[in-house]
């Protein structure tokens, strides 16, 4: 396949913003090492094995150099150097495609010319808006309870995009752009193959369900206090089903765990697995487990599916850098292993530490950018992509995972019931086959346990079951860098 040369002629500090943008978008047709930057000069020169794409403020000129150019907003530069935040009345639905939200640029009558030279739509400066979860970075922000941005209130919940996987909808623009000037078939990335590839995870917050935690959380704190607003039928439902599963032998979330690995080891998953290594136990952690004896059940199981241990960092670790770094080396001395993979406890950090964090614990790959609330692609993409440090003004390199979905965002947060669920996973596991992508889910510790999540037993077997008839390639969370 051709190489690809960007050349982005716009200010300094707009310049690394711009690039990550496109070469963001672009990788979803190529490899990372097949796009790289250019002086005007060189991709202005550069020969017909060359695909050249042009950003900056004079598009239309440049197209006679260039294979596309893209005219760069006049305001984007100083939008994203005074640190606003884009408005509704902002956005524009270009004629052509009216169901496209864009967040920069405008829409001329030679938008996108039959010629497909040049295009007056901004979708490099729209783009980064979205990858870099910039609303979760400007000071100011509205923040939940746990600090983190609320998916309602945000744009992507303004705009309805909360489904949709929009920055794939730009770079699908751009792609056929290039195939009708090049005369290249541009077709979604593979995974040799396979359509799509798949990365299945779990956070196991809790390993051991009989302890007098649970008994206070079953027995009395949920049925009586109802902190989640349940209605009498499911407490009293819950209730019954607790009981039962206390009074078999065995222990529940051990059942749960065991159950999951069992139907992994079916489908051929290598599951990436997630635990905590606790050091000052926060009321929004459990108790540390690591010297579990069914701890060494899991780490031996996780071997022999060809999978991965990683961390799931405690409530205060996103805040705490000292903390952070001593759970990872807790947990590489327990496993002999090192740290590559990572999720945060209740998607909880700081947006603008986030980066830097994970890079400097020599954190490979991560997966807590996902909205608490809602299932969905928070920063509208379906591939993995490189976090990009706002305070730095540059891409970092750990790989961001995107978590378009947990069991509990569907069964809890979103009150699906299970066969509402399965559709809702169905159609993401369609979108990001469509587009190529890398689809990472996550069940808990529980996701088998019908008595403290009912339907997700349903939900996780059913789901895996149509994700598998897609033929997917299972990756572990570190193994996806390998295939970008």
């Amino acid at each position: 396949m051709a190489r690809v040369l960007i050349v982005t002629d716009v200010p300094e500090k707009f310049k690394p913003k711009a690039g990550f943008a496109l070469k963001t978008m672009l990788s979803a047709f190529f490899r990372y090492d097949d796009i790289r930057h250019a002086a005007p000069e060189e991709g202005r020169q550069a020969g017909e094995n060359h695909i050249r794409i042009y950003y900056g403020p004079d598009a239309r000129a440049q197209s006679a150099f260039f294979d596309f150019s893209i005219q760069m907003a006049e305001d984007a530069p100083l939008f994203f150097e005074r640190g606003e935040a884009r408005k509704v009345s902002d956005v524009f639905y270009p004629q052509k495609f009216p169901q496209l939200p864009l967040l920069f640029g405008s829409d001329g009558g030679d938008a996108l010319p039959d010629s497909c030279r040049f295009m007056v739509w901004d979708v490099v400066a729209s783009a980064f808006y979205f990858l870099s979860d910039w609303e979760a970075w400007l000071p100011g922000r509205p923040q939940d309870a746990h600090g983190r941005l609320p998916f309602k209130g945000s744009l992507t919940d303004k705009l309805q995009l909360g489904d949709r996987a929009i920055v794939n909808e730009y770079a699908d623009i751009l792609a056929g752009c290039i195939t009708s000037k090049k005369g290249l078939a541009l077709n979604p990335k593979t995974y040799g193959a396979h359509a799509l590839a798949a990365c299945i995870s779990h956070d196991f917050d809790r390993i051991k369900k009989r302890y007098k935690g649970t008994y206070a959380r079953e027995l009395i704190e949920i049925p009586l206090l109802n902190p989640h607003g349940y209605s009498a039928e499911k407490r009293m439902r819950r209730l019954r089903k607790t009981i039962t599963d206390l009074l078999q032998p065995g222990d529940g979330y051990e059942r749960s765990i065991l159950g999951m690995f069992a139907l992994e080891e079916e489908l051929g998953i290598r599951p990436t697995v997630l635990v905590k290594s606790i050091l000052q136990k926060h009321k929004n952690d459990a108790a540390d487990y690591l010297d579990y004896p069914f701890f060494e059940t899991i780490t031996a199981y996780v071997r022999r599916l060809g999978g991965e241990i990683g961390l799931h960092a405690s409530y205060e670790a996103g805040y705490n850098e000292p903390f952070f770094h001593e759970e990872c080396r807790k947990l590489s001395a327990r496993t002999g292993a090192l740290v590559q993979s990572h999720r945060f406890h209740y998607l909880r950090y700081l947006p603008e530490r986030l980066p830097r964090l994970l890079a400097a614990a020599g954190i490979r790959t991560d997966s807590s950018v996902g909205w608490a609330e809602r299932a969905g692609f928070r920063t509208g993409f379906t591939h993995p992509y490189f976090l990009f440090d706002l305070q730095r003004n540059a891409a970092g390199p750990v790989l961001e995972i995107p978590l378009p979905m947990m069991e509990m965002h569907l069964l809890d947060r979103m009150q699906l019931n299970q066969e509402r669920a399965l559709e809702y996973a169905c159609r993401q596991v369609d979108l990001v086959k469509k587009h190529g992508g890398v689809l990472c889910w996550d069940f808990h510790h529980h996701a088998l346990d019908d008595a403290e999540l009912e339907g997700a037993g349903f939900l996780f077997e059913r789901a895996l079951r149509y994700l598998h008839h897609q033929n997917p390639i299972y990756l572990t969370m570190s193994q996806v860098y390998d295939y970008i």
